[in-house]
């Protein structure tokens, strides 16, 4: 049994290695040795300002934004009521192993 979690563990040890080893040799990019008049010559990039195009646009970021929060305070909610019933069952020992 022990002996079988140690070959599990090599293996796994073995086959995060070789997938890391891969990942370096196939994301290296090669770097140009000669470099064209035209890629040296910078162009200025155009100012791009990240703003809704209408009132329309705008108006469907804040309803998303206040989706978002109105789920995740619906979530919390929801765990918050599941605690207090796992606390409730705790506390009466219903899932104990001792049974009258």
């Amino acid at each position: 049994m022990i002996r079988k979690r140690k070959l599990r563990a090599v293996f796994i040890l073995i086959f995060c290695l070789l997938i890391f080893s891969l990942s370096l040799s196939f994301g290296q990019q090669a770097s140009p040795s000669v470099k064209n008049k035209e890629t040296q010559v910078q162009k200025t990039p155009e100012k791009v300002v990240p703003s809704p195009k209408n009132i329309k646009e705008s108006t469907a970021i804040y309803v998303f934004i206040a989706w978002i929060w109105v789920s995740i305070f619906i979530l919390i909610y929801i765990i918050r009521l599941k605690i207090k019933e796992v606390d409730r069952l705790y506390g009466l020992k219903f899932f104990s192993i001792k049974k009258k």
